[in-house]
């Protein structure tokens, strides 16, 4: 069985039909775009034959072309899958949450800084620079003294600035291997503050919540306790309170 398109054409042939001649036929459209059989059409041909106004089956085919029905629509999803889908999405989001949260503590507990300590801190390149720097000064060193006639002393004075510039940078560079060690040991011992503002539920959040003011931490200067402008500082408050009392 074929299905093809209604047309105004065919419209017309169905309504010149006396009521008698559409009980002979199959349920027919009344609507353009709606299906009707092959054969309805051939018997609708031949019914308007005897008729003053015929419709061939070639004038009654043209326009039309076979019915596609149109895709089933998708189906609505049930309560229960939208309950499932809506409780696996939380706990993944709780699971990336989690995650996110240890990931954080890790960085801030100590295990990736512990881990960058355990690599060594030497790099070649670091030993090759120190080792280029004691050769270069002590072939300046000896360029420099080729005036004089004992060149054992020369030779002397040139080892000795080398030894002078390796002690040098291995001092430099322990002071700063210190100096991460220190600021490593410093950021590890800070504790995160977590404040529970509530479950996100979609709404707005309130700009009180969002405007949290942060401690502000003054700094004065370098030194062990605060360099120059700390103490001009204290002093002046000293001064400040013995003129009160």
């Amino acid at each position: 069985m074929v299905l093809l398109v209604t047309t105004p054409r065919i419209l017309d042939a169905i309504s010149s039909l006396s009521s008698s001649d559409r009980s002979s036929l199959p349920p027919l459209p009344t609507t353009p775009g709606a299906p009707i059989e092959h054969s309805a059409v051939i018997a609708l041909s031949r019914l308007t034959i005897s008729q003053a106004r015929r419709y061939t089956l070639n004038t009654l085919l043209l326009g039309t072309h076979v019915y596609v029905p149109p895709p089933a629509p998708k189906p609505q999803p049930s309560p229960e899958y939208v309950a499932l889908m809506d409780r696996l999405r939380k706990e993944q989001e709780q699971r990336d949450y989690a995650h996110m949260v240890s990931k954080r503590a890790s960085v801030y507990g100590g295990v990736e800084e512990g881990e960058g300590e355990e690599r060594d801190d030497i790099s070649p390149s670091l030993v090759l620079n120190i080792l280029l720097s004691i050769v270069l000064c002590a072939i300046a060193m000896f360029y420099l003294t080729r005036w004089w006639p004992n060149d054992g002393l020369r030779v002397l004075v040139s080892l000795s600035t080398g030894m002078v510039v390796g002690v040098a940078e291995v001092t430099v560079y322990a002071g700063y291997l210190r100096k991460v060690r220190l600021s490593k040991e410093k950021e590890r011992a800070k504790r995160e503050k977590k404040q529970f503002i509530g479950e996100y539920r979609g709404e707005a959040i309130p700009e009180s919540v969002l405007s949290v003011p942060a401690e502000k931490e003054e700094i004065w200067g370098r030194g062990a306790n605060g360099g120059m402008r700390r103490r001009v500082r204290d002093k002046w408050e000293k001064d400040q309170d013995r003129n009160i009392s």
